[in-house]
C-alpha cells in the first residue's frame, strides 16, 4: 500500500490528476448521505423546470469528499487534513467529468501539526475550474509516524 512520507514531497510538485465521472446516482447517493434533502440535488424535473439549472447538481460536502478523497488517494492512509477551505464558482452537473489536479506549496517539517505540506489544489470540468482549494495537510515523518496519533500540542493546525 503507498505511503507518501514529508521526505517525499517538494515545494513545486505537481500532483497526479484524478477524474472522475460525476453520475446522478453519485449526486443523490452524496446529498443523502450527508442528509441534505434539497430537490436541487436529486429532483431533476424540479431543477431543470423550476430553477433553469441543466441537471441535478454537485452539493458542498460532495465537493469536499472529492478533494479528500484525491488527497487520501495522493498519500496513502496516514495522510490527515488539518485544515481545508474551497470555493466553488460555478456548479459541478450530473453527466460532467472532474479532474482535479493540485501542486505542493509548502513542504513544514515540523509545523502546527507535525510534518505537513500546504496545497492549491482544483477541480475542473472541460478546463475551466470549478472548485478551488487550499490545504495544510499532514504527512508522516517516517514510517513508524501516523499523522492520525498526534494530539493536543502535536495538531494544532492555524486558523
Amino acid at each position: 500500500m503507498k505511503m507518501l512520507l514529508i521526505g517525499d514531497v517538494a515545494a513545486g510538485q505537481v500532483m497526479p490528476e484524478l477524474a472522475f465521472d460525476v453520475t446522478a446516482t453519485r449526486i443523490v447517493a452524496g446529498a443523502l448521505a450527508s442528509r441534505d434533502y434539497s430537490p436541487l440535488h436529486h429532483d431533476h424535473g424540479y431543477v431543470v423546470g423550476t430553477v433553469g439549472q441543466r441537471d441535478i447538481f454537485a452539493n458542498t460536502q460532495f465537493q469536499a469528499s472529492l478533494f479528500e478523497r484525491f488527497l487520501g488517494d495522493w498519500s496513502g492512509p496516514r495522510g490527515r487534513i488539518a485544515r481545508m477551505r474551497f470555493s466553488m464558482t460555478s456548479s459541478i452537473f450530473a453527466g460532467d467529468r472532474v479532474t482535479i489536479g493540485g501542486i505542493v506549496d509548502a513542504v513544514f517539517a515540523d509545523g502546527p501539526c507535525g510534518p505537513a505540506v500546504t496545497v492549491t489544489l482544483g477541480m475542473t470540468v472541460a478546463d475551466r475550474v470549478m472548485t478551488s482549494c487550499e490545504a495544510l495537510y499532514a504527512l508522516p515523518a517516517g514510517p513508524g509516524d501516523n499523522p492520525w496519533e498526534r494530539q493536543a500540542e502535536r495538531w494544532l493546525p492555524p486558523e
